[in-house]
């Protein structure tokens, strides 16, 4: 009932009633009135598809198919099948590509899909995106994380996009979509400076993150949402020789600058504390908080953490939660070699 309602919205009752006075479904009506014609059908067909029919005289490709997708309940607000309608009566190329959207679409459809075509960016008109949206407050979302990837993401044209929606595989989640452009990343949500330095590198695209990575033996390639969304910076010392391997300093950014949050050798091991030392020195050089101790002694201080059991305040950042012991020279490089082999 409520597609016939949209019906008469769209089409108008007089359009409506002359197109049942010639169908073969109604009597003769002689000088009634196009309301009496409209409701007397109404009162005589049996199923609501056979109105449909002798309203149009053949209803538009795919709309009972869509209408059959949708279920014999209400689906929402009577508007949902006016869309429905309007999109499959219009010439529009662009309803027409919703239209053959919806039908792409593999198993049932939800009332808010038709809301969702018709609110969607064309760009992303895509079934496999579509189908895994549900509810129309989803679109403002997508839109919202396209937005960010543009602007994270050098390679994210328009061909580029459709080409990432074709790669989706059936029965995933939306956040697939984004996930996907993450891994490409190439634009720094925030920069840091180094000033020039070049004995430090800021990793900042997800390709630098996947490299340095398998090159320290670590889990980078982990952190790269982080990275993506602004909440981490990481910089990589690079190393004089095998005896001073690099190291990976994690920066967490916060309203008022950066923070060092810890260093790490290759594998995750802790720096020695000397070389860790010079790295936060010269890190707050370049405007960087680092975490200090309790005033007072130092070696107190360590001496009764260590008492405490508070290991992780031993070194400032260099125990970073980690749980292992530095490793020495000898024992990095011959993993190095192990790794090469």
């Amino acid at each position: 009932m409520f597609l016939v309602l949209a019906l008469v919205e769209i089409l108008g009752i007089d359009e409506i009633a002359s197109h049942l006075r010639s169908s073969a479904i109604t009597p003769k009506f002689g000088d009634a009135t196009p309301s009496m014609v409209v409701g007397r059908t109404i009162l005589q067909v049996r199923r609501p598809r056979d109105l449909v029919r002798s309203i149009l005289a053949g209803p538009p490709v795919g709309l009972l198919g869509v209408l059959r997708r949708l279920g014999p309940d209400p689906v929402g607000e009577p508007r949902i099948y006016y869309e429905c309608a309007r999109m499959h009566l219009s010439k529009d190329p662009a309803d027409r590509r919703r239209v053959r959207v919806l039908g792409q679409i593999a198993g049932n459809l939800v009332g808010a899909q038709i809301q969702v075509v018709d609110a969607l960016d064309p760009l992303l008109l895509h079934p496999a995106l579509v189908g895994r949206l549900y509810e129309l407050r989803q679109v403002a979302e997508i839109h919202a994380a396209l937005s960010y990837i543009r602007a994270r993401c050098s390679g994210a044209t328009d061909d580029a996009i459709r080409a990432s929606l074709g790669r989706l595989k059936p029965g995933g989640h939306r956040s697939d979509f984004v996930k996907a452009w993450a891994a490409r990343f190439d634009r720094p949500a925030v920069e840091f400076d180094l000033r020039g330095d070049s004995t430090m590198i800021v990793l900042d695209s997800a390709a630098a993150l996947v490299d340095a990575g398998k090159r320290f033996r670590n889990c980078l390639s982990d952190k790269i949402n982080e990275v993506f969304l602004g909440v981490y910076v990481f910089v990589e010392f690079k190393g004089g020789s095998i005896a001073s391997p690099g190291l990976i300093a994690e920066l967490r950014n916060t309203s008022r600058g950066f923070v060092l949050e810890a260093v790490y050798a290759p594998g995750n091991r802790r720096v020695h504390p000397h070389r860790a030392q010079i790295a936060r020195k010269r890190l707050a050089a370049l405007g960087v908080a680092v975490l200090t101790h309790a005033p007072g002694d130092q070696e107190q201080v360590i001496a009764t953490a260590k008492l405490l059991n508070e290991h992780g305040l031993v070194e400032q950042d260099n125990a970073g939660g980690w749980g292992v012991e530095m490793l020495e020279v000898d024992e990095d490089l011959q993993q190095i070699l192990d790794g090469a082999a």
